[in-house]
């Protein structure tokens, strides 16, 4: 091995035969891929020297565990080590057989003769609120909120330990039974407080300034008004649930995001408008930021600035992605897989982003171009619903900016109606 090492790259050498080294390209020490390294390509390691600890094994290895694709995890990648005991440590061996066929990767990247159909959005992190005198709701375009006794557990049965027992504890066991039901504490908390308690917050949330104490006083009648109508509106009871049930922190919370969400200054009033507040870095991005590699499917495009089209699931949005080729209408459209367009939304008290599947620009009539977001959705949840409505949320702020031309928002349900969804779009913005 010695021989090895001293005739790496060289071409000739005293020996008889050709270099042993001559057609390794490296070797790097273990001891030199301190902290700060990310070297994803290590596949053979090779010990030259006795260990004298089973954690230092381990590290050595460790330096081969780091997987050249992180797009699909289904493909199993190996690392050959030699020289290096590892009857301690279980791991999956590699076939015997060598016909493993590894996926190869496909360049995605946006071609610069197809600039004049680039996309640009604007990167938005939050919104300026500045609420004086009115606001508004529109309580149409506000989805349901479903209550149900069988999404949460309204009572529990309890019984005392007693004795040692193996296993899952039931209601087998000695002792008298205990049942825990919500109708304590709906007693305690009323339905008038919960609301009182929800409009507070929002309106806390829409003016946080402790020397605007005036105009917060002129807004939360307005917000006790909207939290009062959502509850008769738009709350539905399923299985004789009980309205007590928004104290509940799962459906106040729930409440209190989605209204502060809705919630927009009356411009009738004179208020000033909802604006974005841009990343001050970078407030613009662009379809010509896309480069990338993936082993994910792809597909061809020839209206999109992007080279291709990543496929996560391959039957609908390859279907979409026919459609937007088709459409006469269509003057351009973007994947946004690597693209950066996000929509800053809250859930359960977390800030989250909202990355749409597509960006698309569309002719009207007339001439004027229309930027739209579209999702592709099926199955929808109670957090989908949270999105679409920051995703609104968005759109307004924007189209207020003014500087980024006019958006729209559209949830797909079926590709097939996705040339009738847009049409329509066009007959009613342009």
């Amino acid at each position: 091995m010695r021989k090895t090492v001293d005739t790496i790259g060289k071409t000739e050498w005293e020996g008889e035969g050709e270099p042993p080294g001559k057609n390794i390209r490296c070797v790097i020490s273990v001891g030199m891929l301190n902290e700060g390294w990310d070297a994803q390509n290590v596949r053979q390691i090779l010990g030259l020297r006795a260990f004298t600890s089973q954690l230092l094994c381990e590290q050595v290895v460790g330096r081969g565990l780091r997987r050249l694709n992180y797009d699909d995890f289904s493909q199993p990648e190996y690392v050959d080590v030699y020289g290096v005991p590892f009857e301690v440590i279980p791991v999956k061996k590699k076939p015997l057989s060598r016909s493993v066929v590894t996926s190869v990767s496909t360049l995605v990247r946006a071609l610069p003769e197809r600039k004049h159909l680039e996309i640009t959005f604007p990167r938005v992190e939050g919104y300026v609120v500045d609420v004086r005198q009115r606001i508004k709701v529109d309580f149409e375009k506000l989805p349901y909120m479903v209550i149900a006794p069988t999404i949460e557990p309204t009572e529990v049965v309890a019984k005392p330990a007693v004795g040692y027992r193996i296993g899952r504890p039931d209601r087998l066991a000695p002792g008298p039974e205990v049942l825990h039901d919500r109708n304590p504490f709906h007693s305690e908390k009323r339905l008038q407080e919960t609301v009182y308690e929800i409009a507070a917050e929002i309106t806390k949330r829409l003016k946080d300034k402790g020397e605007e104490w005036t105009i917060r006083h002129i807004l939360f009648p307005q917000v006790l008004e909207i939290v009062w109508r959502y509850l008769e509106e738009k709350v539905v009871l399923t299985e004789d649930a009980p309205i007590e049930d928004v104290a509940l922190l799962k459906y106040r919370q729930r409440i209190v995001e989605r209204l502060t969400e809705a919630i927009e200054p009356d411009t009738g009033t004179g208020d000033p408008p909802l604006l974005p507040v841009l990343e001050r870095f970078r407030p613009v991005g662009s379809t010509s930021e896309v480069l990338f590699r993936t082993s994910r499917p792809c597909v061809g495009a020839t209206k999109s600035h992007i080279s291709h089209v990543v496929l996560d699931s391959p039957k609908w949005e390859h279907s979409v992605a026919f459609q937007l080729e088709q459409m006469r209408e269509v003057v351009a459209y973007a994947k946004n897989d690597h693209l950066g367009f996000a929509i800053p939304y809250e859930w359960q008290g977390i800030r989250h982003e909202y990355r749409p599947d597509y960006l698309v620009r569309v002719r009207c009539p007339d001439g004027r171009e229309l930027k739209v977001i579209l999702e592709v959705k099926g199955f929808e949840t109670e957090q989908d619903q949270q999105k679409e409505i920051a995703a609104k949320r968005w759109v307004k702020a924007v189209n207020h900016h003014g500087e980024f031309g006019r958006w729209e928002f559209v949830v797909c349900r079926k590709p097939t109606e996705l040339p009738s969804l847009l049409r329509q779009l066009l007959k009613e913005c342009c």
